[in-house]
């Protein structure tokens, strides 16, 4: 069943981890500018009419071809990474 995975850009490189921790490792990941969440219905609109191209492609096309470009697809790491704080320093 063609099956991809969303993710906007700065989670994209966490989304790549974790499949390849599931033993997914060519599963298609559509990525969109960050932030997703809080945004008007305009700009979400805006957004999937930016990756509808690649949806239909990657929902389309023989998966042995579409394992073999998503696996080797590379993600840039978030622009910042958290820190945890301890509760009791």
């Amino acid at each position: 069943m063609p099956t991809i995975t969303f993710c906007s850009s700065e989670f994209a490189a966490l989304g790549a981890n974790e499949r390849g921790a599931l033993g997914m490792p060519g599963l298609p990941i559509v990525v969109v500018p960050h932030p997703v969440g809080g945004i008007p219905p305009e700009a979400a609109r805006a957004l999937a009419e930016g990756a509808i191209e690649e949806v239909h492609r990657a929902l389309t096309a023989g998966a042995e071809a579409l394992r073999r470009e998503y696996r080797e697809r590379v993600y840039a790491p978030p622009r910042r990474i958290v820190h945890p704080k301890t509760l009791f320093a």
